[in-house]
C-alpha cells in the first residue's frame, strides 16, 4: 500500500497560497504457478507455466487553496491491470567434456491503464497487449581440469510498473515535477556473451567480452513547463527514450593468498552508444523532446577482502569505483564506495552475529549532470547508500 500526502505552503513574490494532495494506492498480486522437472540420463527437462494478475486502483485526494499551483483536471481516481500468462521449456545437457542449457519462454500480457474522463491530459484509456519468446542459450566446452570457455544469449524484458505510468504527480517539490506516462512501453534487452574460465589450486580468473542491444530503454525525461506566466516548472517524465547499445569486456579474479585472506576483485570495461531519438511529450502540454546520440567509454572496478580472524571472526572489506559515464540528456557522474563488515559464528555456528556499514565516506550517491534545452541541472540522489546493519542469526 502507498499512501502518500504532500502539504505546500508558499510565500513568495508570486504568490501566498497552500495546497494538499493524498494520493493512496493498494496493489493486489494473485499469483498460480506449477512446474515439473524430469531427470535424464546426461540432465534434466523442466517444464513450467505460469498466471500472474495484478490490479492497483489508485485515488487522488486534491485540496486547493489561493492561488493554487495544481495542474487543473487531472482527476480523482486512475486503474492499472496486468495480467500475465507465461510458460517455459528448458532443456539441460551434460557431458564430460561439454554442457548444454537451452530454454525458451513464451509470454501473453495485456495491460490496461484507465484514466478519470476528466483529466484532460491522456485522452484515452491505453491499454495494450504484446505476444513475446524469450529464448536463452548457454554452451560451455571444457577443455581442461583447468580451462572452460562458454557462448551464452539471452533476450529479457523491463516493464514499467504502476508507479512509472501514474497520471498523477508527485508534489515534494512542485517546482521540480516528477510525473509519470500512461502510455509507457517495456524495453527488451538481447544479450549475447563469450567467457573462458582459467582456475588454479587456489583461485580463478573469468573473462568475457559482451553485447547487449536495448531496445525502448525508459527514463525520466527533464522538460521545462513554461505554460505558467509566472514562474518555469521542471518536468520529469518517465519516457521511451529509444535504443541503445552497451559492449564491453569483464574480468573477475578470486584468489586464497592464505588460509586466512581471500582477495577477489572485478572490472567491468564497456562502451555506452546512445542512439539519437526525437519524441513526444504529453504533460502537461503537447511538446516534442530530443535525445542526442552519444558514445563513452566506461569502468566499474570492485575489490574484496575477507580475512579470517581468531575466535570465529571474519572481517570484510570492499571497495567500489563506478566512472563517469554518458546517459541520455547528459553524463552519470563517477562514484565510489567503502563497505566493511564484521561477523562472529556462534552456538557451534547455528548463530550469526553481524555489523556491517555501507558507503562509509558517502560518495555512491548517484549524481547525474543534464541539459536540455534552456536548463542545465545537477541532480543527486544519496537515498539509502550510507547503511550501518546490526543483526543476528540462528539457524534451528
Amino acid at each position: 500500500m502507498e499512501d502518500e500526502s504532500y502539504f505546500l505552503n508558499d510565500s513568495s513574490s508570486v504568490r501566498v497560497g497552500w495546497d494538499a494532495t493524498n494520493s493512496r494506492a493498494i496493489e493486489h498480486t494473485t499469483s498460480i504457478s506449477t512446474d515439473y522437472a524430469k531427470s535424464l540420463p546426461y540432465g534434466k527437462i523442466e517444464l513450467g507455466a505460469k498466471a500472474r494478475i495484478r490490479r492497483l486502483p489508485a485515488d487522488y485526494t486534491i485540496t486547493k487553496g489561493t492561488n493554487s499551483i495544481i495542474y487543473p483536471d487531472l482527476g480523482d481516481f486512475s486503474d492499472w491491470g496486468e495480467n500475465l500468462y507465461a510458460g517455459y521449456v528448458n532443456y539441460i545437457l551434460e557431458k564430460e567434456n561439454y554442457y548444454i542449457e537451452g530454454g525458451l519462454r513464451a509470454e501473453q500480457t495485456n495491460v490496461f491503464y484507465k484514466v478519470d474522463p476528466t483529466n484532460i491530459y491522456y485522452a484515452d484509456n491505453d491499454k495494450y497487449d504484446y505476444f513475446e519468446l524469450f529464448p536463452s542459450v548457454r554452451f560451455t566446452c571444457k577443455m581442461n581440469q583447468r580451462n572452460k570457455i562458454s557462448l551464452f544469449y539471452n533476450r529479457r524484458v523491463d516493464r514499467p510498473g504502476e508507479p512509472e505510468l501514474r497520471i498523477f504527480p508527485k508534489y515534494d517539490d512542485p517546482e521540480l515535477l516528477k510525473v509519470g506516462n500512461p502510455y509507457l512501453r517495456p524495453q527488451f534487452t538481447d544479450a549475447v556473451e563469450l567467457a573462458h574460465k582459467f582456475s588454479w589450486d587456489n583461485g580463478s580468473l573469468f573473462s568475457a567480452v559482451y553485447h547487449r542491444m536495448i531496445n525502448d530503454q525508459y527514463l525520466r525525461i527533464l522538460s521545462i513547463d513554461d505554460s505558467n506566466p509566472d514562474y518555469d516548472i521542471v518536468s520529469r517524465i518517465y519516457q521511451n527514450t529509444g535504443n541503445a547499445t552497451n559492449s564491453g569486456v569483464e574480468l573477475l579474479f578470486s584468489q586464497d593468498i592464505s588460509q586466512s585472506w581471500k582477495l577477489s576483485g572485478s572490472i567491468n570495461w564497456y562502451q555506452n552508444n546512445i542512439i539519437a531519438y526525437q519524441g513526444t511529450l504529453l504533460f502537461p502540454f503537447e511538446r516534442t523532446f530530443s535525445i542526442a546520440s552519444s558514445s563513452d567509454l566506461a569502468g566499474d572496478f570492485k575489490i574484496s577482502n575477507e580475512i579470517m580472524l581468531p575466535r570465529d571472526v571474519t572481517f570484510q572489506i570492499i571497495g567500489l569505483y563506478y566512472s563517469q559515464k554518458n546517459i541520455p540528456q547528459g553524463k552519470e557522474l563517477g562514484r565510489s564506495s567503502i563497505d566493511v563488515g564484521i561477523k562472529k559464528k556462534l552456538w557451534d555456528s547455528k548463530g550469526e552475529l553481524f555489523l556491517s556499514a555501507s558507503d562509509i565516506f558517502n560518495r555512491f550517491g548517484i549524481r547525474q549532470e543534464l541539459v536540455t534545452e534552456g536548463l542545465v541541472t545537477l541532480y543527486a540522489n544519496y537515498y539509502e547508500t550510507q547503511i550501518i546493519r546490526l543483526g543476528l542469526k540462528y539457524k534451528f
